[in-house]
Parts: C-alpha cells; sequence; structure tokens
C-alpha cells in the first residue's frame, strides 16, 4: 500500500497534469488556426525563440529528447523556413539554430493561442489565486531544475 499524504497527493496532481496538459494540447486543433504547430515542433520553436539560438546538441539536453530525434525535428523546422542554421561565433566549426522572421510570427501566433486556453481555463481564479499558483508553480519547477543536472534554472521557468 502506498502512503497518502501531502507529498503522494502532490505527486498525484501532477502526473495528472502531464496527462490532462497533454490531451488538452492534443484537442486544440492547431493546424485548423492556419500555421498551427504540433507539439513537438511547438516545444523546440518555443525554447530557440525564447532562449536561442542553440546548439543541436545543448537544444537536444534542453528538452531532454535525443541528438537524432531533434536533428529531424529541427531539419522539419529549417524546410519550412521557422529555423536556420548560423556559424556559431565562439567556435566556427559548429553551428547554431536560430529562429527566423517567420518563425517568430508563428511561434507568436501559437503561444498566444495557449495563452489564450489558459485565460479561459483560469477565468474563475481570483487574481490573487493565479498570482500564488505561477509562484508556487515557479517555485516547484526551480527545485525540479536544481535537482537535475544540466538544467538553465530560472529560464526553464518561462
Amino acid at each position: 500500500m502506498y502512503e497518502d499524504n501531502e507529498h503522494a497527493a502532490i505527486a498525484r496532481q501532477v502526473g495528472r497534469f502531464m496527462r490532462l496538459s497533454e490531451r488538452l494540447f492534443a484537442t486544440l486543433r492547431w493546424n485548423e488556426a492556419g500555421r498551427g504547430l504540433e507539439r513537438p515542433a511547438y516545444v523546440l520553436l518555443s525554447r530557440i525563440a525564447v532562449d536561442g539560438p542553440f546548439r543541436m546538441s545543448a537544444l537536444a539536453a534542453d528538452v531532454c529528447l535525443d541528438l537524432s530525434t531533434v536533428s529531424r525535428q529541427v531539419a522539419a523546422l529549417e524546410q519550412a523556413g521557422l529555423v536556420r542554421r548560423a556559424q556559431d561565433p565562439s567556435d566556427r566549426r559548429a553551428s547554431l539554430v536560430e529562429i527566423t522572421e517567420l518563425g517568430t510570427e508563428v511561434f507568436t501566433e501559437n503561444r498566444d493561442r495557449w495563452i489564450a486556453t489558459w485565460q479561459e481555463l483560469l477565468a474563475g481564479w481570483t487574481p490573487e489565486e493565479r498570482q500564488i499558483f505561477a509562484a508556487l508553480f515557479t517555485q516547484l519547477n526551480q527545485s525540479l531544475a536544481e535537482r537535475l543536472p544540466g538544467t538553465i534554472s530560472e529560464r526553464d521557468a518561462r
């Protein structure tokens, strides 16, 4: 039998949140927006837009995927004109993946749809409840980031 305390309750709710948020994302029908992105493409484009440019290996580590998977997904983003490769000024043998102007537009449209969804979900919450939740969720993510090697700590809270 498992122990039923606040830690177990939090663990259950985090697991449930992960499952439900995946299902929520899947129901949004992103492609109906005209320039919608599938979840894996959105995750990569988001990371590049917010904290890029990235070397491929650093991007793969950041999103916790193997390099070959990220390479294929970045190639698709590149073919769509959303990202491009540029020479790394610190090491001319390496390249960086950076967002294009079109990529910034597409990312912004998709991010705005995602935020609007959360505004709808939290519409019944008071501003104080949203602020408290945001602070506690940020604190949880910071604790996770500190536990994991190589995590970009504060930037991951975005």
